[in-house]
């Protein structure tokens, strides 16, 4: 169940910054408390009552909620990804990315 919280966590963290909503607009939103949402996306909690209002705010179907296969299962899907990806950004964004990760070693 752990690893349920936190990826369902996540998804709605990832779905809430596609709308460009705060996490203090959408706990207004589904009327819950702004801390508490921030427990919800860091895999604290798990949103039993508030699943279905957090789904009509971000105007997605509940499974969608629950649909965690964009994650990559493994490392080479990972650099699959980025190496397919990575023409595709903006220089900024590439310049971000390269910071990142000279940062990182």
């Amino acid at each position: 169940m752990k690893e349920i919280k936190y990826l369902l966590g996540q998804r709605i963290k990832e779905l809430r910054n596609k709308k460009k909503y705060s996490q203090q607009q959408l706990a207004e939103l589904i009327n819950i408390d702004q801390r508490n949402l921030s427990n919800i996306e860091c895999g604290n909690t798990f949103p039993a009552k508030s699943l279905f209002s957090i789904a009509e705010a971000l105007n997605i179907s509940l499974p969608e909620l629950f649909d965690f296969d964009y994650i990559p299962k493994n490392v080479d899907e990972m650099k699959s990804y980025i190496s397919k990806n990575i023409d595709n950004l903006e220089d900024n964004d590439i310049k971000t990315m390269y910071r990142i990760i000279k940062s990182m070693l």
